[in-house]
């Protein structure tokens, strides 16, 4: 779970429905508007939809759930682990890291394993994971695109109700006034919507997205320098030191400490 995003998200929802209720009195309904969710929500999902390719859109989901249960990446035990591999390779030969594979979670690191099991030279090796490294960067671009879409057309359509409500508020000057009051809260809740979502999910999301393609991208060059060191025969002790420079100080002084 990411602790950040569901504890700033959860929080930012109970603020704004405490301030709601505070300011109504319990009578906390009066900002729901169907026009606002019907033009604002599912309108922000339908342009989104027309904006992005579709395989993007269906996958909204799964990007949603990685960024509130997906942990931060623990860069240190990375590090452990291609120390650990790189121990196994100078001890037993590169084919003994064939019955490592089974127990490396990750794809990346396996796909890594077993060109090197297969006797590739270090520069196939590099070549190969730097497309894997270039497909993951242009899904993670367009996962964020997504995000950054919807939270853009959000105010916009927000404004688009907040329209509507003025001409209908407009229309009925001079006659009852529980129809320009109405009129009146239709085109304020539009514009509310509208800048909820942008602001309080999808742009937040965006970012999350975007910081966490920074991270993957880090685990991966460390994979992948870890396996380039192993295939160019470097002992552990070298490959362990020169992936720790990717760590910051903090960290390289538990990961010294630990050894």
């Amino acid at each position: 779970m990411d602790k950040g995003t569901v504890i700033g998200f959860v929080g930012i929802v109970v603020i704004v429905i405490g301030v709601m209720f505070h300011g109504s009195h319990g009578n906390i309904m009066i900002f729901y508007s169907s026009e606002g969710v019907f033009v604002v929500i599912l309108g922000s999902i339908l342009v989104t939809m027309m904006s992005v390719p579709w395989n993007t859109f269906l996958s909204l989901g799964a990007l949603t759930k990685k960024c509130f249960f997906t942990p931060d990446t623990d860069l240190e035990s990375v590090v452990k682990e291609l120390s650990d591999l790189a121990v196994v390779a100078r001890q037993d030969g590169l084919l003994a890291l064939e019955s490592e594979i089974p127990k490396v979670k990750d794809p990346f690191l396996v796909e890594g394993l077993k060109m090197l099991v297969d006797g590739k030279k270090s520069d196939e090796i590099e070549a190969s994971l730097r497309i894997t490294l270039i497909g993951m960067a242009a899904r993670h671009k367009r996962g964020k695109k997504a995000f950054g879409v919807m939270g853009n057309y959000g105010p916009s359509l927000g404004l688009t109700v907040t329209i509507i409500g003025q001409v209908v508020m407009f229309q009925n000057l001079g006659s009852d006034i529980g129809m320009i009051g109405g009129a009146m809260a239709i085109a304020l809740l539009g514009t509310l919507y509208g800048c909820l979502l942008a602001n309080c999910f999808c742009l937040p999301l965006a970012e999350k997205l975007d910081m966490r393609h920074a991270e993957e991208e880090l685990t991966k060059e460390l994979y992948m320098q870890g396996i380039l060191a192993i295939a160019d025969e470097a002992s552990p002790t070298i490959l362990k030191q020169k992936l720790l420079s990717f760590l910051d100080r903090k960290a390289i002084q538990r990961a010294q400490m630990a050894s």
